[in-house]
């Protein structure tokens, strides 16, 4: 069998499938009917994935000096966190260092207050959500999707399933996150769409909160009150992926008013006010901001291969990642972001921050204080 996962990351990495690629892969990866009747409709299961090794303890490699890289003149205002080859990395005012060295870390995700990371990590078969309540400290699992069996027996994919995408709350007590509603069934073995889950970063019980066997959900994003869930949810058809909103209070979902079509990656601004997210422009993918509670998107990067915008803490940037022309590397890049008269958010010119870094596309950036 093919290992698909990786396969689709390597596509959604090219540059020039940097626009269609990102769509096609959310909708095999990235699920709207209530959360307590999901349709057990299966799909192909996922092949095992290979992490890389981890260097061992007194080993010549764990010894070395973490990576680091710098960007003269570029001073940007808190953290940021990337991924490069499975492995978290810390970027602070005009320069980057590596965390981590397990080659299996991917798509962090800040704590409101920046003082959590909340990572997935990749194991055979399967992945779960993982929380660091300091960066020097030691991984603790929140999922439980990987279990004990052989490393690539048939029992181990059978009792696997993969969480990605975490996304906090505000009040950082709970995290959003897409996974399926079961492990692999039938034979061959077949998964479940990606639905929307919640867990305590406390309590350790996740719970299905919005799922559908037609479509697959995507990145999701907390609104800064708290109340609802932005999310990418993708279509199994031939209907395009766009952005829904999940209100927690009533338990519903519904299409985000303004929202394009062919749209993924949600981020708010700190402040609430604004959304951005990466969407379809053309033959390519770009970064466009609406208000937060709808209405007309504006596209502020003209790139053809920009996708995972983040916000700067303070609402003076925009951080994204995208592949400069001649490249076939996803880079850091900044722009900053003022709002004029009439109240539309306008861009500056980005800035490329990283270069030749093959940065992961799909983990995205985290900024935080």
């Amino acid at each position: 069998m093919i290992q698909l996962i990786d396969r689709l990351r390597e596509w959604i990495s090219a540059p020039s499938l940097a626009g269609c690629g990102g769509l096609i892969a959310l909708a095999l990866l990235a699920s709207c009917s209530a959360a307590s009747a999901p349709v057990p409709t299966l799909q192909p299961a996922l092949e095992p994935i290979r992490p890389a090794a981890i260097p061992p303890p007194g080993s010549t490699n764990a010894a070395e000096p973490a990576p680091t890289v710098a960007a003269p003149g570029a001073d940007l205002p808190g953290r940021l966190l990337l991924v490069q080859n499975g492995n978290l990395w810390l970027w602070q005012g005009a320069s980057g260092r590596q965390l981590t060295h397990s080659g299996d870390a991917f798509q962090p995700a800040w704590s409101p207050d920046a003082a959590q990371v909340a990572f997935v990590r990749r194991a055979v078969s399967g992945s779960d959500i993982m929380l660091l309540r300091a960066l020097d400290a030691v991984p603790e699992q929140i999922t439980s999707n990987t279990p004990d069996p052989s490393v690539y027996s048939y029992d181990r994919i059978y009792q696997s399933r993969w969480a990605f995408y975490p996304a906090w709350s505000p009040d950082a007590t709970t995290l959003a996150f897409a996974s399926q509603f079961g492990p692999p069934g039938g034979s061959p073995a077949a998964e479940y769409r990606m639905s929307l889950y919640t867990v305590p970063t406390a309590g350790r019980r996740a719970a299905q909160a919005y799922g559908n066997a037609e479509a697959q959900v995507g990145r999701p994003a907390y609104t800064p009150d708290g109340a609802s869930i932005v999310f990418a949810l993708a279509p199994v058809g031939e209907d395009p992926p766009s952005l829904y909103r999940y209100h927690i209070a009533t338990d519903r979902a519904e299409p985000l008013p303004g929202a394009l079509q062919q749209s993924y990656d949600p981020a708010f601004s700190a402040d609430g006010r604004w959304l951005a997210f990466a969407a379809r422009a053309g033959a390519g993918t770009d970064i466009f901001v609406m208000p937060a509670d709808g209405g007309t998107a504006t596209q502020i990067t003209h790139l053809g291969s920009a996708r995972a915008p983040a916000f700067a803490p303070d609402g003076s940037a925009l951080a994204f990642l995208a592949v400069p022309g001649g490249s076939t590397s996803f880079d850091l890049w900044v722009a900053g972001l003022q709002a004029d008269a009439p109240g539309t958010l306008k861009a500056g010119e980005p800035r490329q921050i990283t270069h030749d870094m093959h940065l992961d596309a799909d983990s995205g950036v985290a900024w935080g204080r």
